[in-house]
């Protein structure tokens, strides 16, 4: 095995490790705003509309904190080194999950507000390592990027299966929604200690124009210079963002839509994740590398674009809990399918000298529509849970349409 080939395996485990952490909250936000008998971050006292509003200011601030955060670590990354600027995002992952714990240990809705936004920011570091692999030149992007997929929707599968049973007090006395959180923190702080010890120094070059840590938090003017780059980046970026609009509703809103329509509490909603994820894990490790041998790349985007509008429209129209595990599991075949061939495009229109800039404006701009669009599911949900799915679906038809004029 050479040396590339072990960084992949380090990379990957830290991946894996730091998105179990990220998605222990998964299952847990729902039932602790809609119904309060599970916890008391909202006063029992406040009507339906009041807890909904909260939820999707609760559900925003996080991906809020990853748009402000990933163009600035992905950006900082390319000049100061990956590891380095890794190690320290991943300490503030460490700082941002404990403060969660204690805002739900203490009631505080403030304090878990601002807790998930400061984690938010420190976890824009998927876009370092998204680069650290596509710096392993003598592997193909399609093996690392499609394998760092698969190792975060694994962690997708672990986190809120953890996370879930960790809040459940009928499992264990002391079980509570804190107890997750403290969890995270430890696994945050043990990838820490693997970046240490197992990872090497970034060999990536220096990019031509220094770009002071300051002037990174310039995040509009570093991505109108993105796209002056070249247009085909910056359709890519805008069809990737309108795309993932459509998958974070659903990533977002899912557990809120089975809380709603069948009051599952977190370890049924983990159960439904864990189909979701696995799928997703597959697909991201062998469907985009099958797809590239015998298919043109822009059939197999536009349909798998197509094929996640159809079935998160299904969801609304045949709503049984069958019908929605199925529906799940098959969603996560196409949504992979679509974000790692996404990726790989970006990466190589990007080049070697702005991937984390790049790779990190991509995961930015995802994340402030992630933002935006919580906030409007908080309202929609108002009326019913299944606006938000009926938005993803539209969306996705979307970006469909979108790449097929512009590629």
């Amino acid at each position: 095995m050479n040396d590339d080939h072990k960084q992949l395996w380090v990379i990957l485990l830290i991946v894996f490790i730091g998105l179990v952490g990220t998605s222990i909250a998964y299952p847990i936000f729902p039932p602790l705003f809609l119904h309060p008998e599970h916890g008391s971050i909202v006063p029992s006292s406040w009507d339906n509309n009041a807890k909904s509003i909260f939820l999707g200011l609760a559900l925003a601030v996080y991906p809020l904190g990853q748009f402000i955060g990933s163009p600035i670590l992905g950006g900082i990354s390319d000049y100061y080194g990956r590891k380095s600027v890794l190690v320290w995002s991943l300490a503030g992952c460490a700082a941002g999950y404990l403060l969660t714990a204690l805002s739900l240990r203490y009631s505080s809705l403030w304090l878990l507000l601002v807790s998930r936004f400061i984690t938010g920011m420190m976890e824009g570091n998927l876009a370092i390592v998204r680069a650290m692999g596509a710096d392993l030149h003598s592997i193909s992007k399609y093996k690392t990027i499609g394998r760092i997929n698969s190792a975060c929707a694994i962690g997708y599968v672990m986190g809120p299966l953890i996370g879930g049973l960790m809040a459940d007090n009928t499992i264990v006395p002391w079980f509570s929604f804190a107890v997750p959180f403290y969890a995270s923190s430890l696994i945050s702080l043990l990838a820490v200690i693997l970046s240490i010890t197992l990872l090497s120094a970034s060999r990536n070059e220096k990019p031509q124009d220094h770009v002071t840590i300051l002037e990174n938090f310039n995040l509009f003017a570093k991505l109108s210079k993105l796209f002056k780059r070249s247009v085909n980046l910056k359709y890519l970026l805008i069809t990737s963002t309108v795309f993932t609009f459509a998958v974070d509703i659903f990533y977002e809103f899912g557990p809120v839509y089975l809380t709603g329509m069948w009051n599952m509490k977190p370890a049924g909603i983990a159960v439904y994740n864990a189909a979701l994820s696995l799928m997703l894990a597959c697909s991201a490790a062998w469907l985009p590398t099958f797809f590239s041998r015998y298919y043109n790349l822009r059939n197999v985007i536009i349909a798998a674009m197509s094929i996640s509008g159809i079935f998160l429209a299904a969801l609304t129209i045949y709503p049984t809990m069958i019908t929605a595990f199925v529906l799940f599991a098959l969603l996560g075949l196409s949504i992979a399918t679509v974000t790692t061939n996404m990726t790989i495009q970006i990466s190589g229109e990007a080049g070697k000298l702005i991937q984390g800039e790049a790779l990190g404006a991509q995961l930015g701009m995802r994340m402030l529509g992630d933002a935006v669009l919580c906030m409007a599911g908080g309202f929609m949900i108002m009326s019913s849970v299944m606006m938000p799915i009926i938005l993803s679906s539209l969306i996705a038809f979307t970006a469909a349409v979108i790449y097929m004029r512009r590629f």
